[in-house]
């Protein structure tokens, strides 16, 4: 739907009829089309239907009350939607009949009847991977989105989507735009409001190089019980889902639940036994979910995602051989290091031992912790 091919007032119309049938109660997408198929009529020809009709494909007296009454309410959610959409030609209403619409959202069990996104809504039909993981991501978290991200950059002509949460949300989304991949974030929130406040930027580049999407109403604030129908878009919307550190009662986690349900492939990166973010991982590895280190684990298991001359694997060994045998960087841990510890496990001096982990976190090998240095490879 163009707000150039249909004049204002039918535009303004059709709006308010998707919104009056998302606001009935109890009654959902695939009820709406059966009800539409057994009186062989459009979608939004439901509203035309008589009281008798309606009874007949099973409405009860409260959903039809709700059809028919015209709040002040729902003309006022309208009103909003269309403030919004005037405000930018990046602005999109995407109904459930537009060819816009992705069709592999129509699939899920609740699905929306419409879509709000901000930038290149084109993007919604491309292949894409989601990315989920912790709010508070260790630094080799933060590592593993930058090498995956790199790798899909490389290797496949997936986009990247993800939840524009603190932590693995959002180190998905900056490592996106830093390797140019294109990049879609789905919000439990009106598709006006920037959730956390913190990612006002991340949201503008976001919506300049990529897209936004929500399907709830301009306004709309965000809340814990909206987060969970948000991650139900974000796996809906990929192929597989990455989980990067999560724990077992996390967001994360039904987000997996989601993808399962929706028969899409679920990827797991290991971690330390140690860290509290990793026992939702390794729970899911146990379950069946692929152990993930390198992009090649993905393109193992999505072949078609992979660009022509990627199907195979890729080298990584330059850096990791080079520094199999590296006594220093043998005592680093991917946790926490101290200098004293890694002094006393190799012989050599602290200067010495400070001189040399400059070089390797320069070199992107390692990185400094208030609690140590963390080994990044090798």
């Amino acid at each position: 739907m163009t707000k150039d091919s249909v004049s204002m007032h039918a535009y303004e119309l059709k709006i308010e009829q998707y919104i009056r049938l998302d606001k009935l109660p109890r009654i959902g997408i695939k009820s709406l089309y059966k009800t539409a198929g057994q009186h062989q009529c459009d979608l939004l020809d439901i509203i035309n239907l008589s009281t008798g009709q309606l009874q007949q494909s099973g409405w009860s007296t409260a959903q039809i009350e709700a059809l028919r009454h015209k709040s002040p309410i729902l003309h006022g959610y309208t009103k909003t939607v269309l403030q919004w959409l005037s405000l930018s030609d990046d602005h999109h209403f995407i109904s459930c009949c537009d060819a816009a619409f992705p069709p592999q959202i129509k699939e899920l069990a609740r699905a929306p009847l419409f879509l709000f996104a901000k930038g290149n809504p084109l993007l919604l039909h491309q292949a894409q991977l989601a990315i989920v993981g912790t709010r508070s991501p260790s630094q080799y978290a933060k590592e593993v989105v930058n090498d995956l991200v790199a790798g899909i950059a490389q290797h496949t002509d997936a986009a990247i989507t993800s939840g524009m949460a603190i932590g693995i949300d959002g180190f998905s989304h900056r490592a996106s735009l830093h390797w140019d991949v294109p990049t879609i974030a789905v919000l439990g929130c009106g598709i006006d409001i920037v959730y956390p406040k913190r990612h006002r930027q991340l949201y503008d580049e976001i919506a300049e190089k990529g897209v936004i999407v929500s399907e709830f109403l301009p306004g709309t604030a965000p809340h814990a019980s909206l987060f969970p129908r948000r991650n139900r878009i974000i796996s809906g919307l990929s192929d597989g889902v990455i989980v990067i550190e999560a724990k077992i009662k996390s967001g994360s986690l039904v987000t997996t639940k989601y993808a399962l349900e929706q028969n899409k492939e679920v990827f797991a990166v290991p971690s330390a036994i140690y860290n509290p973010n990793a026992e939702g991982c390794h729970f899911l590895i146990k379950s069946g979910a692929k152990l993930t280190e390198t992009v090649q684990d993905i393109v193992d298991e999505l072949p078609h995602l992979a660009k022509p001359a990627a199907n195979t694997l890729f080298n990584q060994k330059s850096v990791k051989q080079t520094l199999a045998s590296d006594p220093l960087l043998d005592n680093v841990s991917y946790s926490a290091t101290s200098v004293d510890d890694i002094a006393k496990c190799t012989g050599m001096s602290i200067p010495d031992v400070l001189t040399q982990l400059l070089q390797y976190e320069l070199r992107g090998i390692v990185a400094s912790t208030p609690e140590g240095y963390v080994k990044l490879r090798g």
